[in-house]
């Protein structure tokens, strides 16, 4: 699933995939730094496609990545 996320964020942003990557690295990254400060808020996934230009399809990546 992740490369299809990075596909579509290289799409959606006109980036190479290593930018789409790093993109979706530090997406992850600040979610997982949200939920280790116990400060992870509804709406905080959501916002994370938001930002990457994705549709929300991809969810459950986000949360997988939590979980991990």
């Amino acid at each position: 699933m992740k490369a299809i996320i990075i596909d579509r964020i290289c799409t959606s942003c006109g980036c190479d995939k290593d930018t789409a990557r790093e993109y979706l690295d530090a997406e992850v990254r600040n979610l997982r730094e949200l939920r280790d400060a116990n400060d992870l808020r509804e709406g905080d996934l959501e916002s994370a496609c938001d930002n990457l230009g994705i549709e929300q399809d991809f969810l459950p990546f986000f949360c997988e990545s939590l979980i991990y």
